[in-house]
């Protein structure tokens, strides 16, 4: 099932008339899942309807709305109604984004929300920074450091019977059959802040580092499991192997797996790790306890386990070019821009408390992602020397 930020943007080029036969095909097929796909398409071709919904969507009393239809949600009408409804604003939102039109949601403490849409060309802030990048740096079994910026796509070294490579921002390891080797060697890769990378591990699992994050693994593996150590945060895409299971650890969290898709979030200054799982099914302990996850689970981990059920788009997004927030506090969104354009905050023991649900690329400008928050009508940010300061309006 393709993301609503993919179906989106094969609508946008629909609506330019500039898909290709491919996505054409693609699209089609989304159509011929379900005619509810058809009538949204319908109503998202529609300027009156767009403008229309947006402005009910403005209005209404979110709470009231809620427990209306969970009092009435049994019945199949209903049910439709609301799939619809919601189906309809989740299509329209990615689309304006994919149209680089900005969006945000800004939850206040009264609970109400608005959603404010406006039009491309906005007010770029003075001293503009740019975003992140496929940027990384790799360490080999001797010490030495390389810049991958630097390094030519293709082969680049062969160590101990393994060949890697770099093609087009990802790191490749593979095994070279002919040269039978038994000495293991172990390299690290570090994203910096602003920098993400994605490396094919040899026995074929993928990772894909977020921005200040280091994966520390093996060139081959052998022996009764695959062990690797995560910080910051990693989206991994396990190759099955059941005679040799597949150990991530990420500081105090150990993550084991056979053969599946999770993300893990670890940042050391997180107050809790996220393991979030997509795909098969992944044991998660903290030395004390251990919690088996399920597909659509995530698990909060710091001195306890505590497992919920997650928002899967939203603990990938950033694998897929995006910021999500869902109800987030301002600081923790800081600490994601921080991370990502390798700026500080002035105030940051003074951000205000003030609560965001919003999807934005992170392709854009920082000036263009702050103007997307100060839609909200309450703040001002200010960027000097890659550093922001937030101030109250």
């Amino acid at each position: 099932m393709k993301a609503p930020f993919e179906i989106a943007d094969l609508i946008f080029k629909y609506l330019n008339a500039s898909l290709s036969e491919e996505e054409n095909r693609v699209l089609q097929d989304w159509l011929n899942e379900d005619i509810a796909n058809q009538i949204l398409l319908n109503e998202l071709q529609s300027k009156d309807k767009m403008e229309e919904s947006l402005q009910f969507f403005e209005s209404i009393d979110q709470n009231a709305a809620w427990e209306n239809i969970n009092q009435q949600i049994d019945n199949p009408v209903v049910h439709h109604s609301f799939w619809l409804f919601k189906n309809f604003f989740k299509y329209a939102a990615a689309i304006l984004i994919t149209g680089f039109v900005g969006y945000a949601f800004l939850h206040k403490k009264d609970s109400t929300a608005t959603m404010i849409a406006k039009n491309p060309k906005p007010e770029i802030l003075k001293n503009d920074v740019l975003p992140g990048g496929n940027n990384a740096t790799l360490t080999l079994g001797d010490g030495s450091v390389i810049t991958l910026e630097d390094v030519e796509n293709g082969t680049f070294k062969k160590e101990n019977g393994v060949k890697i490579s770099k093609k087009e921002g990802q790191l490749v390891y593979e095994i070279l059959p002919s040269e039978n080797s038994t000495i293991i060697t172990y390299n690290t890769i570090n994203t910096p802040t602003g920098g993400q990378y994605e490396i094919l591990l040899p026995d074929g699992s993928k990772v894909w580092l977020n921005s200040k994050s280091s994966l520390h693994f093996p060139t081959s593996f052998s022996g009764k499991v695959r062990q690797v150590e995560l910080t910051g945060e990693g989206y991994f895409e396990i190759s099955k192997n059941k005679e040799m299971p597949f150990i991530v650890e990420a500081g105090k969290t150990h993550i084991e797996v056979l053969g599946t898709h999770f993300n893990i979030m670890a940042y050391d200054n997180e107050s809790v790790s996220k393991t979030t799982l997509l795909e098969g099914s992944v044991k998660v302990g903290n030395g004390e306890t251990k919690k088996i996850l399920n597909p659509g689970q995530q698990a909060l981990i710091g001195s306890q386990i505590r497992v919920r059920t997650a928002d899967l788009d939203e603990a990938i997004a950033w694998k897929e070019g995006y910021f999500q927030f869902d109800n987030e506090d301002l600081t923790t969104i800081m600490r994601q821009l921080q991370r990502w354009y390798d700026v500080e905050v002035v105030n940051e023991k003074q951000i205000p408390d003030k609560h965001f649900t919003a999807m934005i690329s992170r392709n854009n400008t920082l000036s263009k992602v702050l103007k997307m928050l100060e839609m909200s009508g309450e703040l001002k940010f200010e960027i000097e020397d890659k550093r922001i300061t937030i101030r109250e309006k």
